[in-house]
């Protein structure tokens, strides 16, 4: 192997090799080394590998599901093989492991177990802690993990320069469609949010997703309206922090969709709930999480509010650099690209694969559902 080997046929020719195994009974560890060279297999980026394995898994279970006859779900979207390029690997895999878990619940909980374990792990491959936790241009935020009150949303603070974000600038946008303002007070940028709101269009090719989250939002509802009216939050809102907190993974907490719940939050913000005993469910998990976001009780629920409150939960990073933040508008027509992969660290290349705040509140506007 001593020409260069071109890096897409290599993932290309690992996929299909891959697919020919689980075809069989024999896991994907063994398969891999069956089917694919040691060599071959040396050559495959970290990335493809952890994909591979997962999509094994996934598929491992959907075969376990199938022998176990459990009925289907109204969450199904999509069947046969997963993409094994990372960057694919989100968007086609999380509806598949929220579909089982919702297939499992009742009859086979050991198996909605696993395919939550494995939705966990797929969750923190695109999950990027929000700036309340780290900050992206402010210090890091001490939690108060030995008080008993909630935290409090804080104001975010501009950093002394702009940030620096390479090829930050927004591409046009039509008129008279405002671009992203670098403020971060509420009152100048209320209409800003109203507009691109009224002017988001879903793109063509996220279509079926964005329905498919319409149907989960719908189908967990009840759960989302007994909870909110707890703490004085919308159904809807609420709905659009699981799906980019947890990806809907109700046997995760919500706070950063750490798994199980019977064991505290590992992952910042880490030790939570500071009390926490049987029956650890997911609704007492999720009260903590409101009320540690500083969501719990708040007034005004206003789209302009909700929208301003989601971007500020997640950090102004984007608005400094002029840019459409993926966290609220991925998906749509006024996001291409662009994204913090990690504290302070931006890419320009790399596209959200998660469905945007805005959009998933788009997606239930459209259909008369938003009040």
């Amino acid at each position: 192997m001593g020409e260069a080997i071109d890096r897409r046929g290599l993932l290309g020719s690992a996929s299909a090799a891959i697919a020919a195994a689980l075809a069989g009974p024999i896991a994907l560890p063994a398969a891999l080394e069956r089917v694919l060279p040691a060599p071959l297999r040396a050559l495959m980026p970290d990335a493809a590998q952890e994909a591979a394995g997962l999509i094994a898994e996934l598929l491992r279970l959907e075969e376990e599901a199938k022998a176990l006859r459990l009925p289907a779900s109204p969450l199904q979207f999509g069947t046969g093989g997963v993409p094994l390029d990372p960057a694919q690997l989100y968007q086609a895999a999380m509806p598949r492991l929220v579909a089982l878990i919702d297939r499992a619940e009742r009859r086979a909980p050991f198996l909605a177990d696993k395919a939550g374990a494995l939705l966990a792990k797929l969750h923190h491959s695109e999950y990027v802690v929000p700036e309340l936790w780290l900050g992206n241009t402010a210090p890091r935020l001490a939690l108060p993990l030995d008080a008993d009150e909630p935290l409090t949303l804080p104001e975010p603070q501009l950093p002394g320069a702009p940030l620096e974000v390479p090829g930050g600038v927004l591409p046009a946008l039509a008129a008279p469609l405002s671009p992203v303002s670098p403020s971060h007070v509420f009152a100048e940028i209320a209409g800003e949010y109203s507009a691109w709101f009224a002017a988001a269009e879903i793109r063509p090719e996220h279509r079926d997703s964005a329905d498919w989250h319409l149907t989960m939002m719908r189908q967990s509802r009840p759960r989302y309206a007994a909870l909110g009216k707890q703490v004085g939050v919308p159904w809807q809102f609420l709905a659009a922090i699981h799906g980019l907190e947890a990806s809907f993974n109700f046997r995760a907490h919500l706070h950063n969709g750490d798994y199980p719940l019977g064991q505290r939050t590992r992952q910042v913000p880490a030790g939570r709930p500071r009390a926490w005993l049987p029956p650890s469910s997911w609704e007492a998990s999720a009260l903590d999480a409101l009320r540690l976001m500083g969501f719990a009780g708040q007034d005004d629920w206003s789209l302009p509010r909700m929208l301003y409150r989601l971007e500020a939960y997640n950090g102004f990073g984007y608005r400094h650099a002029r840019r459409a933040s993926p966290y609220l508008w991925s998906f749509s027509t006024l996001y291409t690209r662009g994204k913090f992969i990690a504290d302070g660290r931006f890419d320009p290349a790399v596209r959200s694969r998660q469905c945007g705040a805005a959009v998933m509140l788009k997606v239930l506007d459209l259909a008369g559902e938003l009040d």
